[in-house]
């Protein structure tokens, strides 16, 4: 890790993307400026709007960096337990741990809450060899309902039960320790009613907690603290829905600074006297609550027991069923016209900061690297195709490539992890000792094993997050091309697993082709079953690789105009192979 750089998570749905930003420019107007400080927003499906938010709060010190969680947590929702307000955007920081495997240590911090100290001092917070550093719960200190609870049912004294919204997690040890199994062992057959993930993260962190100066999580509910270096405006004491909360000056003035303070005072005018005494019923009923769960109680012990049985059988279901969602998943996304959405839930990975890709090969080691594990790739992929594995029935339109005097991008539809073989076995007899660049995701390049190295050394562009990466990589291609290389791009964006259609396409390859001035071939691999089932019981398909005319970019046209003219005869082209091939038209089921 590099010790200037800060990883800060958050957990956000549509509905709080504001409150994210009073935080986040709370934070940024006291934040030590000797850092650099990702930020990572965790969600499920957030949408464009929101992300443009928080996009344009980005600077030279705040990187914002989105990452699509759903998948994770709809995989274990039926066994969460979600009540009154929360949703399951709470259990988020569960997964950090495994999902960022790269990261030692991180804060996680809610959004109902402003930060009027250095946010770096709290990340630096010597904890030790414990799981995580917190802050005891004031609320819980207090009510004696919640002491009640937390003693009886957790087994927890009450001073030392932490609030979860402010964490310093020792990633490294939860690792170690196998802290995301145990939260799912524990949710397996312990249903925590009253405060959820935080319960359970109290259970699993037990005597494992280093606690925390108060300041760092001041609630208005525990009474007036002097220079709070962070308020947590938590439970029902929230300043945009009710009138005279401590520390609401705070939050208001963070809002005037966001540009939201319209925005949060008319929220609270909206607000109804029967939903704020709904509220207070509310939490006279979690008190309630929390006597009941006091009255029964199975340890966490007794919990994992009671679990041990049901792992096994799972994960011999888990493969088949995964494979089903995805084919369920590819009908739905085409009748709502999601194109440009992968089916598949992208493994953990870890995201790439500037000089992590050496993108123009300056390295010697980066050079040596790139054509030794290139000729092994080839080598690999040639044994799978002899055992069967992979089929390539032959390649049409071998004559498109011999006439070209420049460099070009190559454009391939995307349904399989090893569809790139047959256009890589073609680049290398074919283009006359050219190389033959891939744009790959951000995750692939990070991936370990042997696909991780072939990914990172086998000529590969990945594209970043991170903004001044993502320009490298643009560099890169423009300097690629002009050498007379070429650039093979996934224009569809998604990767649909076995989906022969042609999906409609981005306009990302085009523009760079019109911008380097070069041309685009357009290559679409079409399939048939064969008789050899793979290993998940699915027929293994074979492939041929039809390489259509390029299309240049015409004389005295923008770049725009270049783009969207390529774009389109791309897309004919597909569309002929497609419907020639196969014998039947090009029809979608998206409904208009």
């Amino acid at each position: 890790m590099n010790k200037k750089r800060i990883p800060i998570f958050f957990a956000v749905d549509d509905n709080y993307i504001n409150f994210l930003k009073i935080t986040l420019t709370s934070i940024m107007l006291h934040a030590s400026k000797n850092y650099k400080y990702d930020i990572y927003i965790l969600h499920s499906g957030l949408s464009m709007a929101s992300k443009d938010i928080i996009k344009k709060m980005r600077n030279r010190h705040f990187n914002m960096k989105f990452r699509d969680v759903g998948g994770q947590i709809r995989s274990l929702s039926n066994k969460f337990k979600v009540r009154d307000y929360y949703t399951l955007t709470t259990y988020y920081r569960l997964v950090i741990p495994d999902t960022f495997f790269w990261l030692d240590k991180a804060l996680y911090l809610d959004c109902d809450i402003v930060v009027n100290g250095d946010i770096s001092e709290l990340y630096h917070t010597d904890i030790g060899d414990n799981i995580v550093g917190a802050i005891r719960d004031a609320s819980v200190q207090i009510v004696p309902e919640f002491i009640t609870y937390v003693e009886k049912a957790l087994d927890i004294r009450h001073e030392n039960y932490f609030n979860a919204g402010i964490l310093v997690m020792n990633l490294k040890k939860m690792r170690s320790e196998h802290f995301t199994r145990q939260i799912v062992n524990l949710t397996k057959s312990v249903v925590y009613k009253v405060a959820q993930d935080q319960d359970v993260l109290n259970v699993v962190c037990k005597d494992k907690v280093f606690y925390v100066d108060p300041t760092w999580n001041t609630m208005p509910i525990a009474g007036g603290v002097e220079n709070p270096k962070l308020i947590h405006y938590n439970l029902i004491f929230k300043p945009w829905k009710r009138k005279d909360i401590l520390y609401e000056d705070y939050f208001f003035d963070y809002a005037e600074r966001a540009g939201l303070k319209t925005y949060v005072y008319g929220m609270r005018a909206t607000i109804s006297p029967k939903a704020i005494e709904a509220e207070e019923a509310g939490m006279e009923n979690l008190k309630k609550l929390c006597l009941l769960e006091a009255k029964k109680r199975k340890t966490y012990q007794e919990a994992e027991e009671e679990t041990a049985s049901f792992e096994k059988r799972e994960e011999e279901m888990l493969h088949d069923n995964e494979r089903r969602e995805i084919l369920e998943k590819i009908q739905q996304f085409e009748k709502e016209g999601r194109f440009i959405e992968d089916v598949e839930n992208d493994p953990p990975f870890r995201y790439l900061s500037v000089g992590d890709v050496d993108y123009k090969h300056q390295k010697w080691r980066t050079r040596t690297l790139s054509r030794w594990t290139y000729r092994e790739s080839i080598r690999f992929f040639n044994k799978l195709i002899k055992k069967g594995d992979i089929v390539i029935d032959g390649v049409e339109g071998i004559e498109n490539l011999k006439h070209l005097q420049t460099g070009a991008i190559i454009t391939s539809n995307h349904f399989n992890p090893f569809d790139s073989i047959p256009i890589h076995l073609v680049a290398k007899k074919h283009l006359r000792g050219k190389k033959l660049f891939t744009i790959i995701k951000e995750g692939n390049y990070t991936f370990p094993g042997l696909y991780g190295r072939f990914m990172r050394y086998c000529y590969t562009l990945p594209l970043a997050s991170d903004f001044d990466v993502m320009r490298e990589m643009m560099d890169s291609v423009d300097y690629w091309l002009k050498k007379g290389n070429y650039i093979l791009i996934y224009p569809e964006q998604s990767m649909w697993w076995n989906y022969r259609k042609p999906k409609p396409l981005r306009e990302g390859a085009f523009r760079f082709a019109a911008k380097s001035n070069v041309p685009v071939i357009p290559t679409f691999i079409t399939m048939r079953d064969t008789d050899k089932l793979d290993k998940e019981g699915y027929k293994i398909q074979a492939y041929t690789l039809h390489i259509c005319p390029p299309i240049y970019p015409e004389h005295g046209l923008s770049i725009k105009d270049n783009t969207e003219r390529m774009l389109k005869e791309n897309e004919r082209a597909w569309k002929n192979i497609y419907e020639s091939t196969y014998g039947i038209k090009l029809e979608y089921t998206t409904k208009k």
